[in-house]
């Protein structure tokens, strides 16, 4: 189950970046640090994600 909610929020991690990105090419533009904000939060609930599924992996 944990293993699981590591591999999710790794996906979700990953599908925020993409997101910052387009979120400054779109009409109404995120500022620089809003960008930064967001990119910061999906690194940080990727890394969360592998260490959980680090932790609980599989043997």
């Amino acid at each position: 189950m944990l293993y699981k909610l590591g591999r999710a929020l790794q996906l979700i991690g990953l599908l925020l970046l993409p997101i910052a990105m387009a979120g400054n090419m779109a009409d109404e533009r995120l500022t620089l640090g809003q960008m930064l904000m967001v990119s910061g939060a999906g690194i940080a609930i990727f890394v969360i994600g592998w260490l959980l599924q680090q932790a609980t992996r599989p043997r």
